[in-house]
């Protein structure tokens, strides 16, 4: 644990306390253990163990420092502490939700699925340049699915706005994930055991869909705070719907992003490494490749790119994104883009 400069802090394993040393966040292990860390060098501290208390004094002084705490239970987000510091204004809620009925809420979930389509293609061509050891059949036959994948994007572009609803958006959008992630089963190699996507409801066994699902919780967690940040409510959305248990805005804007920041870094990570050490007996993943998994995450969301004319790294076009879709909804600007950086 630790660096002279820390800005994200993750524990995992078993027995933590967490207290406040002046400035200071002073964590205890079970085994004795301390460390100290200024609260002014941290940004974000990531619980993914068992057993861990956390005084009141260091709750205090997370708060008042806006260092983000989310807690994981078997590498699911369920919960997270942060300042009370989120507005979300009055005029922006009316329109969010006004939005869900009108033709920008159509517009908004249109977008979502083309952008999605397009990421996904983008990413096979891409993948396919590198992984010149495929052979010719597998490369023609990605080149098949990436045409069907195109077939289904031109039959929502031709399609009439008004006729579009969510629920023929979303099975379009289910249609081009079928042949995207058949694609992906080409390229990955065999011994990873995928076999084609299974979410975390799924109980997927193989390592490849176990990081994915992890990975992809990283990036719900990421959203969620930068969705709260903009005004935003996170359970109106507008591709996905609504549901108490499940944030449907961050769900919509996860679509922009699984192909960047997620499937990009894994498949690169399988098709290079072999799979070692991946997953315990437990089919969980192991804590040295969860450290992995970490370590390219937060890099990723370092990276520099550039997007709509900025420069920036990935993690602030992410929170700028509900920004530029708040602006949408209030009329101050004509359209909103999804993010499309591969």
């Amino acid at each position: 644990m630790g660096e002279k400069m820390v800005l994200r802090l993750v524990l995992s394993g078993h027995g933590y306390r967490i207290g406040k040393k002046s400035g200071m966040i002073v964590i205890y292990k079970a085994n004795g253990e301390k460390k100290e860390i200024s609260a002014g060098n941290l940004s974000m501290m990531i619980v993914n163990a068992k057993g861990v208390s956390l005084s009141g004094e260091a709750i205090s002084l997370l708060l008042k420092h806006g260092i983000q705490v989310i807690f994981l239970s078997k590498d699911r987000p369920v919960g997270k502490l942060q300042p009370m510091m989120l507005r979300s204004p009055v005029v922006l809620k009316r329109e969010q939700i006004k939005a869900q009925m009108d033709q920008r809420g159509v517009n908004i979930a249109r977008t979502i699925v083309l952008n999605k389509i397009v990421n996904q293609v983008k990413l096979l061509k891409r993948l396919c340049k590198s992984r010149l050891s495929l052979g010719s059949g597998i490369i023609s036959e990605i080149a098949n699915r990436i045409r069907d994948i195109m077939e289904i994007y031109s039959e929502i572009t031709s399609a009439k706005i008004e006729s579009l609803t969510r629920s023929w958006l979303v099975s379009k959008e289910a249609e081009a994930a079928r042949h995207y992630w058949e694609c992906v089963s080409m390229i990955l190699p065999g011994e990873t055991g995928f076999r084609g996507r299974k979410a975390r409801y799924d109980n997927p066994e193989d390592p490849f869909n176990i990081s994915l699902n992890y990975m992809y919780s990283l990036l719900a967690s990421q959203i969620w705070f930068a969705v709260e940040l903009s005004g935003l409510d996170p359970f109106i959305g507008y591709l996905h719907e609504d549901n108490n248990r499940r944030p449907s805005l961050v769900m919509d804007f996860m679509e922009e992003f699984r192909q960047p920041v997620v499937d990009k870094l894994l498949i690169t990570y399988f098709t290079k490494h072999k799979v070692e050490n991946v997953i315990d007996e437990n089919k969980r993943l192991s804590d040295e490749f969860r450290k992995v998994l970490l370590r390219m995450f937060f890099e990723e969301l370092d990276r520099q790119v550039t997007f709509m004319n900025r420069t920036i790294s990935v993690k602030g076009h992410m929170y700028l994104q509900p920004k530029r879709l708040a602006k949408y909804l209030l009329a101050l600007t004509p359209s909103y883009t999804p993010y499309n950086v591969i």
